[in-house]
Order: C-alpha cells, then sequence, then structure tokens
C-alpha cells in the first residue's frame, strides 16, 4: 500500500478490508464504512476520558485514537463454526502520514503511564458507560511499520458495579493506516485469532 500525503479515501480503505474471501471460516459484519455511517463525532467522547493522560489507550481498546481521520471501517470478524470462540473486532482507520505516526508515539507513552489507571469516559459522569482499567503492554514485534499491543479489563460502568471481562488488543501501523484488533471474552482469555491478523495485514501490505 503506497503512503499518500493525505491518507487514504474511503473508497481506498474500503477495498483494504476484509471480506469472507479473506478469512475463510468466519463471517464478517460491517459496523462502519463500505457504505455504512463513519462517525467523527466520536472524537469528542474520547478526549473526555479520565485521567487525561491514559485517553489514548481508552480510543484504542474502542479501535479508534484521539486524531481525526481521513477514513474509517470497522468490523466483527467472528468463527462461523463457533460464535462463542475467539474473534475480532478489527478497526482501520486512515490519518495524514503524521498523524499516524503520532497515534503510535501517544499510545507508547501512555501505556506507559496507565497500568493503574481506572479510565472512565468523563469526570463529569464517572458512574456510567464503559470503562477500561489495568492496561498492561505486551511485547509484540514484526508487524507492519511499528506494532503495540496491550491487555487490559473492560469495565461496564454501573454506579461501579458493573461485570469486568477482559480483552486484548493489537495495534499496527502500516503506512498512513492504524490497524487495530480487538478480542473480548468473559470465558476464556481473549485471543486474537492469527489468521484475522495476517489477512488482514496482508492486504495492508
Amino acid at each position: 500500500m503506497a503512503e499518500t500525503g493525505k491518507g487514504l479515501d474511503q473508497k481506498g480503505l474500503d477495498r483494504l478490508a476484509l471480506t469472507v474471501r479473506d478469512v475463510p471460516g468466519h463471517t464478517v459484519g460491517t459496523v462502519t464504512g463500505k457504505g455504512r455511517p463513519v462517525d467523527h463525532d466520536v472524537l469528542t467522547a474520547y478526549r473526555a476520558v479520565t485521567p487525561a493522560p491514559c485517553r489514548p489507550v481508552y480510543a484504542a481498546a474502542e479501535l479508534g485514537s484521539l486524531h481525526d481521520f481521513t477514513a474509517q471501517v470497522s468490523q466483527d470478524v467472528v468463527s462461523a463454526s463457533d460464535d462463542l470462540g475467539q474473534h475480532a473486532s478489527v478497526g482501520l482507520t486512515s490519518y495524514a502520514p503524521a498523524d499516524a505516526r503520532r497515534v503510535m508515539t501517544e499510545l507508547r507513552a501512555a501505556l506507559a503511564k496507565c497500568a493503574t489507571a481506572e479510565m472512565r469516559p468523563s469526570a463529569a459522569h464517572p458512574d456510567a458507560g464503559l470503562g477500561y482499567s489495568g492496561a498492561r503492554s505486551r511485547s509484540v514485534s514484526g508487524y507492519g511499520d511499528e506494532s503495540l499491543a496491550f491487555d487490559a479489563t473492560q469495565v461496564v460502568v454501573d454506579g461501579g458495579k458493573g461485570p469486568s471481562i477482559p480483552i486484548t488488543v493489537l495495534v499496527v501501523r502500516q503506512d498512513s493506516v492504524i490497524a487495530t484488533f480487538m478480542s473480548v471474552n468473559p470465558i476464556q482469555p481473549p485471543t486474537i485469532p492469527q489468521d484475522i491478523v495476517d489477512a488482514q495485514l496482508k492486504k495492508l501490505a
């Protein structure tokens, strides 16, 4: 994939998104992009997260970042034989090249600070919405131009007593596109299926 000065437009990014032909044995459901609405306003929500230094981690867990983008696709990829098994949510986001690099730099710095943080949607509403805690970096290499990975706990905040679910996240930059893979599993430790990662990164190469 060639890097451009402005990042890919929506049609260009749509072509790089997964289809069922790319991941045999899985279903692919598109959430945003590929003809579905893309929401730039979500950046406002990410920029309200508390504590402020952990905003990049929160955004990555939601398949996003704090930077505006030129195009976005998000998909849910699930084993066709076992809906309760391992799966992945896959986000592709195209940025101006400098912003794509900033996304990774900011996430790397935030992960170093936020291992014990209780991340919540906003200081004004700490007991409502979706939160994250215990973000722990995992060693990862060999993907794209640069890559980061972390595990965390997703907290459905409900007066401070909502359920907690383990998640794992892999973030890969290839040129000006950020690919984010996230798996959540309340039954067993979440794992992002390698065939999904390989198929998506092959399309970005």
